[in-house]
């Protein structure tokens, strides 16, 4: 049995370094890459913040409502599952021998069962996973995401940035050894 992890999962809450993780430990490979990235691009006059998905690693995209997976305020959420359920699926369902990067998972898409299903089936799958996960909102979906018997889940801690990292570059490295 392979004793390297073939899932990693950063878990943490906002400004927690999640993402600034994926990015560093991408530096280590060229392996293909797919997956998504959610961003928070613009915060309305009334304090919603506009929150989007795009495919991972193709940098700055123009926003449209089909990305468009939501608004959030300290209060209220507005959630659109269709996006989560059409272009989620595809970015999620589009790996091949490469990385599936998910930056980030989280409370939003609770109520998105196609998302869902097709996160939770590369996690049950053969291929590698790098994920980050927000945990401030525990979810029945969030609880099967960190529940992969391969998965080296770590929390993050903005103080241990530089031990993490070195801690996971071998996991990384071995990726690409395995391809």
């Amino acid at each position: 049995m392979n004793s390297t992890p073939r899932i990693i999962l950063l878990c943490g809450n906002r400004r927690s370094g999640r993402s600034s993780m994926i990015r560093e430990l991408l530096r280590e490979t060229n392996m293909p890459l797919s997956g998504f990235m959610t961003r928070t691009l613009n915060t309305r006059s009334d304090g919603y913040h506009e929150i989007y998905m795009f495919p991972y690693g193709q940098g700055d995209l123009f926003p449209s409502e089909a990305c468009h997976i939501g608004d959030c305020n300290t209060r209220e959420r507005i959630i659109h599952d269709e996006v989560f359920n059409t272009l989620g699926v595809k970015l999620v369902s589009g790996v091949g021998s490469g990385i599936l990067v998910m930056d980030e998972l989280g409370f939003m898409e609770a109520r998105a069962g196609a998302f869902c299903a097709a996160v939770l089936g590369k996690l049950r799958g053969d291929g590698h996973v790098l994920a980050a996960v927000r945990t401030s909102i525990d979810t029945p979906f969030l609880r099967q995401v960190l529940a992969p018997e391969d998965a080296r889940v770590v929390q993050m801690d903005p103080e241990r940035f530089d031990a993490i990292r070195a801690e996971l570059v071998p996991i990384i490295r071995r990726w690409k050894g395995e391809n």
